[in-house]
């Protein structure tokens, strides 16, 4: 059946008009509304069952995000780090989360909590819109679709509604290897350094900058990439000189995550225990124990799938660096967290599984997503 246009006077098929292609960006923003509902209905849920009195705000700026509130509101004077032994101060966190809250909350009637809540939905649906684009632009539209929804319901995605970090790097990230793929060597460095500024792990950018730099003179000769190398480790070590000339003490920071947090590069041996606790007479099998173990099984199985999806060689360095930044780490480890930092696993997942058993997947990570919810927030049983 056809129509016919007074203009053209030409025939036009009804169902061509019907299967008009929807926006580009549909699934990946709708399915992070979605997922956010989730988030809060299990927070409230989890709220009324435990009769802890908390709001769903109360419960989005715990853990970190009582730190990153800190940050924002002025960091440290020199005098909190003066001993031998450092207590927890907010040095360890880095500024460009803080400065975005600051930023924000300046508009008058907007507390800084609101601020960082608002910031996260727009900033989490701008990092899901990221891994879209690059998985479209490796696999096609229908596998970026598969990413987009898993990653918005992965069980770690919890933290992008909490006052964390991660959604700023994560958008960071991605238009970072985006630019790179597009070789727009400014834009990369500009993110990569933005990125480094954000979180510690943002520094795994840098390598990414140098690959595909290296590649480009192999290639052409293009020198103008070097930009984008000489560009991506200034946020991070902006932020370092910053505490140096602040202080006076160039370790400062390593110094308070070592004291304060307990972190430091263990290469791996706290990983290695946590599998031990599976063997008869291991230590006590805890909510969190048991979620690294489990992500680190995730891990092992995306990395095999990430190998046969072979994207672009910056995409494997990323994920690389940043699995590595984690399992070495002595505190860190294959939290849910840090695994959705390393996205591209997600999206090596979404690539391989489709149909039903893609469902089954999709459906089990949304109710690890709402159980996480809880977990974080009302009980406090696991460490996001």
């Amino acid at each position: 059946m056809a129509a016919v246009t007074a203009a053209t006077q030409q025939p036009i098929a009804t169902d061509a008009v019907a299967a008009r292609p929807r926006p580009a960006w549909t699934v990946p923003l709708v399915a992070w509304l979605v997922s956010r509902a989730l988030v809060v209905a299990a927070i409230t849920v989890g709220n009324r069952l435990q009769g802890t009195g908390q709001t769903v705000l109360d419960a989005l700026h715990l853990w970190d995000g009582n730190w990153y509130l800190s940050a924002a509101a002025g960091y440290a004077e020199p005098s909190a780090v003066s001993g031998q032994t450092l207590p927890q101060v907010n040095f360890a966190f880095f500024p460009a989360y803080p400065l975005a809250i600051r930023a924000v909350s300046a508009v008058p009637g907007i507390s800084p909590l609101a601020a960082a809540v608002a910031l996260n939905l727009l900033l989490g649906g701008l990092a899901v819109v990221g891994v879209w684009e690059l998985t479209r632009r490796i696999s096609g539209r229908q596998a970026a679709d598969r990413a987009a929804m898993l990653l918005a319901f992965f069980p770690g995605s919890v933290v992008l509604s909490l006052v964390y970090s991660e959604p700023l790097m994560l958008a960071f990230a991605a238009g970072c290897l985006l630019a790179l793929l597009d070789r727009r060597w400014i834009l990369a460095g500009l993110l990569a350094l933005a990125a480094g500024a954000t979180r510690p792990n943002g520094i795994v950018l840098v390598a990414c900058c140098a690959w595909a730099a290296l590649a480009a003179l192999r290639r052409d000769g293009d020198r103008t990439a070097l930009v984008a190398v000489a560009l991506a480790p200034l946020g991070f070590v902006g932020y370092l000189g910053w505490l140096w000339a602040r202080t006076g003490d160039p370790t400062i920071w390593f110094r308070v995550q070592r004291d304060g947090w307990g972190e430091r590069i263990d290469f791996g041996r706290r990983t290695i225990g946590e599998i031990a606790v599976l063997a008869p007479g291991g230590e006590a099998l805890t909510p969190t124990i048991l979620l690294q173990v489990l992500g680190l099984l995730f891990a092992a199985v995306a990395l095999v799938l990430l190998w046969r999806w072979r994207p672009p060689a910056v995409v494997v360095v990323y994920t690389l660096g940043i699995l590595a930044a984690s399992l070495l780490s002595q505190t860190l480890g294959a939290r849910p967290r840090f695994l959705l930092t390393a996205f591209p696993l997600v999206a090596a997942v979404a690539v391989a599984v489709r149909g039903w058993r893609y469902r089954l997947l999709l459906g089990v990570s949304a109710v690890g997503c709402a159980v996480l919810a809880a977990l974080y927030t009302v009980p406090l049983l696991a460490v996001p």
